[in-house]
C-alpha cells in the first residue's frame, strides 16, 4: 500500500488502504491462496443509532451543519432554504468556507480527532447541495426520533440553536472570568515564590553572618585563627558522636585519635585521625552542611573515603561547644 500512497497520494482509496494496516503473512491468512474474500464498505461518518448517546450527537452535530447553511443562504422558512437552491455566489462562498475547513482538517495529527464519526467536519460536505442532503438525512433519522417535528418548520432544533447563541455571551463572559481568576492565582503564585525564594536568601544570609559571629567570639585572646580539639575515637564512641569507623573494630578505638581543626573559611571544620601512629585521611566537615541535616531530621552521616559514620546531632553539640562557646 506505501507504493499505491507514493505513486497517488491524493486517492481517496488510500485512505482505506491504511486504515487495513500491514500486509499480513501468508499463514496468517485464512485458507489458501485461491480463497475468495469480500469487503464490506461503511460510511465512517455513519452513527449506531441504537445508542441514545449517539443521537445527541447526532443532534448537536446537526445544528453545527444548520448554522453553517445559514450562513450562506436566507429564506422565509428553514423549509424553504433546504429545498431553494443555491445562487452561484453562495456556491462559491461555500466551496471557499469549505476548502479552507479541509485543510485545517488535513493539519490535525491526532488520526483518531480526524476520522471520528462524533466529528463535526465531514469533508463530504463539499457543495451546498450535498451540504443540504446530509442536513435532510439527518434531520429524517431525528424526527423517528421525535426530537424534530417537519411540519413545525423543525422549530425545536433551531429553537436550541438560538439558545446556544444567546447562551455564548454568557459562557463567554465566564470563560473571561475563570481566565481572570487563573491569571490572579498565577500572580499570587509568583509573589509567593519570590516571597519565599528572598526568605530562603535572607536565611542563608542570616546564618553565615550567626557562623561567623560565633567564629569571632571562640577565638583566643592570642587572637590565633585555628583551635584545634583531640580526642580518643574510645571517647568520641562513649559520648555518641563517633557511630562507627569501618574496618575498625570498636576494641581499637583506644589506639584512634582524631582530631577538629578549625580552618581559615567561617564553618569550615578539618577532622583528622592517627591510628598507631599512621594518619587517617583528612576529612572536611561544613558546619552548615551539618544543620541542613539536622534540619532535614537525618540522623547520621557517613564519610564515603574513610568510612567514618558519626552522629549529627551530637557532632553538632560538640562543635558548638569546642568551637563557638554555645553549651
Amino acid at each position: 500500500s506505501s507504493g499505491i500512497n507514493a505513486e497517488w497520494p491524493l486517492r481517496p482509496g488510500n485512505e482505506v488502504l491504511a486504515s487495513l494496516g500491514p500486509i499480513p503473512e501468508d499463514e496468517a491468512m485464512l485458507g489458501d491462496k485461491s480463497t475468495e474474500f469480500g469487503l464490506v464498505l461503511t460510511n465512517k461518518w455513519e452513527l449506531n443509532m441504537s445508542d441514545e448517546s449517539n443521537i445527541q450527537a447526532l443532534f448537536s452535530k446537526t445544528k453545527y451543519l444548520i448554522v453553517d447553511l445559514l450562513k450562506i443562504q436566507r429564506g422565509e422558512t428553514f423549509t424553504a432554504i433546504l429545498h431553494t437552491d443555491a445562487n452561484k455566489q453562495q456556491q462559491e462562498l461555500y466551496k471557499a468556507i469549505h476548502s479552507r475547513r479541509l485543510a485545517a482538517e488535513n493539519e490535525k495529527t491526532n488520526e483518531e480527532e480526524k476520522n471520528s464519526k462524533m466529528a463535526l467536519f465531514d469533508p463530504n460536505d463539499n457543495t451546498i447541495k450535498k451540504l443540504k442532503e446530509h442536513i435532510l438525512k439527518n434531520l429524517t433519522i431525528l424526527e423517528q426520533h421525535k426530537l424534530v417535528t417537519p411540519t413545525e418548520d423543525y422549530q425545536e432544533i433551531l429553537t436550541s440553536i438560538a439558545k446556544d447563541i444567546c447562551n455564548q455571551r454568557k459562557y463567554r463572559q465566564r470563560r473571561k472570568q475563570d481566565l481572570k481568576k487563573i491569571g490572579e492565582t498565577v500572580e499570587r503564585m509568583s509573589k509567593k515564590k519570590k516571597y519565599y525564594g528572598e526568605a530562603v536568601t535572607y536565611y542563608q544570609e542570616y546564618v553565615k553572618a550567626c557562623v561567623n559571629n560565633l567564629s569571632k567570639g571562640g577565638k583566643s585572646k592570642k587572637g590565633d585563627r585555628r583551635k584545634t580539639a583531640r580526642y580518643s575515637a574510645h571517647k568520641l564512641y562513649e559520648k555518641g558522636v563517633l557511630v562507627e569507623i569501618e574496618k575498625v573494630p570498636t576494641s581499637s578505638f583506644k589506639a584512634v585519635t582524631i582530631e577538629f581543626s578549625s580552618t581559615d573559611q567561617v564553618g569550615v571544620f578539618e577532622v583528622s585521625g592517627k591510628l598507631s601512629g599512621f594518619n587517617i585521611d583528612k576529612i572536611n566537615v561544613v558546619f552548615e552542611n551539618l544543620l541542613q541535616l539536622q534540619y532535614e531530621g537525618v540522623s547520621t552521616l557517613k564519610f564515603e573515603d574513610s568510612g567514618v559514620v558519626i552522629n549529627v546531632n551530637l557532632l553538632i553539640f560538640l562543635l558548638n561547644k569546642k568551637f563557638y562557646g554555645v553549651e
